[in-house]
C-alpha cells in the first residue's frame, strides 16, 4: 500500500496552532465587544434623528394625537438618552478628551454645521429670486426650515461659549493676554466682513465628478475685481494648480480656513 505524501501534522504544532486561533477569535470577541458601546450609540442616535424629524415634519398638523405623540418621544426618549449619556458616558469622556483629544472639537463641529446652514440658505435665497410662483411656497417653506435649524445650533453654540469657556477665560487668563485675543478677534472680524460680498459656493454635497464644473461656471461668471468662497471637505489644492494651468495671472487664491473638516477658499478673478 502507498503511504499518503502529506505531512502528518506534530501534535506539538497543532496544539500551537489551535492556541493561536482561539487567541486570534478571542481578540475579535473582545475587540466587537468594545465597540459594542459606540456601535450601540450610533444606532440609538441615528433612531432618535430619525424619529424627531419625522415628529418634527409633522407637528405642524391639526392632529392632536401627533403632538402628544411628539411630546411623549421627547419626554419619553429623549430627555432619559440625554440623561443617561452625562451620568454614564461623559464620565469616561473626560479624562479621555484631557488626554487624547482637543476640548474645542466639539464646538468647531457647530462652527461647520453654521457655515453649511449659511450657504444653503444663500442658495435658497437666489433660487427664490428666479423661482416661479408655483415652486415659490416649496422654497418658503425650505428657507424657513433652514433659518429655524441655524437659530437653535446658533443659540447652542453661544450658550456653550458663554457657560464654558469665558468664565475659564476670566479666570485664569491675563489682562494682557486677554487684550491680544480681544484685538486679534476685532481685526479678523473686521476682515471677514470686506468678504461679505463674496458669493459662498459649498460643493461638499456635490459628486465629486461635478464639482470643478461647477468651480469653473462660477469663476467664469465673476467680472474683474470679484470673488467667491469655495467650500469643502478637503484640501482643493489640485484645483489651484489646475486654475494655475488653465487661467495664469486671472485669479486670486486665498484660504480662510484650513480643515481639518472645512476647507474655504476665497477664489477671485483679478482686475485689470
Amino acid at each position: 500500500m502507498e503511504q499518503s505524501s502529506r505531512p502528518i501534522p506534530c501534535p506539538q504544532i497543532a496544539g500551537e496552532r489551535s492556541l493561536a486561533l482561539t487567541a486570534f477569535r478571542r481578540a475579535l470577541e473582545q475587540k466587537d465587544a468594545m465597540n459594542k458601546l459606540t456601535c450601540s450609540i450610533r444606532t440609538h442616535h441615528r433612531s432618535l434623528a430619525g424619529t424627531l424629524s419625522a415628529h418634527a415634519r409633522g407637528v405642524g398638523g391639526d392632529e392632536q394625537s401627533e403632538r402628544r405623540a411628539f411630546v411623549a418621544f421627547l419626554k419619553g426618549d429623549v430627555l432619559p438618552h440625554a440623561r443617561s449619556e452625562e451620568r454614564h458616558l461623559y464620565p469616561i469622556v473626560d479624562p479621555l478628551v484631557r488626554q487624547h483629544g482637543k476640548p474645542t472639537a466639539t464646538i468647531k463641529i457647530d462652527h461647520e454645521f453654521i457655515t453649511s446652514y449659511i450657504s444653503r440658505i444663500e442658495q435658497t435665497a437666489r433660487e427664490l429670486e428666479n423661482s416661479r410662483d408655483t415652486d415659490r411656497a416649496q422654497l418658503l417653506g425650505r428657507l424657513r426650515d433652514l433659518a429655524s435649524r441655524l437659530d437653535a445650533i446658533f443659540e447652542l453654540h453661544l450658550a456653550k461659549e458663554e457657560r464654558v469657556y469665558l468664565p475659564l477665560i476670566e479666570a485664569h487668563v491675563g489682562e494682557t493676554e486677554q487684550r491680544r485675543v480681544h484685538e486679534a478677534i476685532h481685526a479678523d472680524y473686521a476682515e471677514g466682513r470686506t468678504a461679505t460680498s463674496d458669493r459662498s459656493l459649498d460643493v461638499r454635497d456635490r459628486v465629486p465628478r461635478d464639482r470643478h464644473t461647477l468651480i469653473f461656471q462660477s469663476f467664469e461668471g465673476l467680472k474683474p475685481g470679484e470673488a467667491f468662497v469655495l467650500i469643502n471637505d478637503h484640501d482643493p489644492k489640485p484645483l489651484y494648480y489646475q486654475f494655475e494651468a488653465e487661467h495664469r495671472n486671472q485669479f486670486s487664491w486665498s484660504y480662510l480656513e484650513e480643515g481639518p473638516e472645512v476647507w474655504r477658499v476665497r477664489i477671485g478673478r483679478c482686475a485689470g
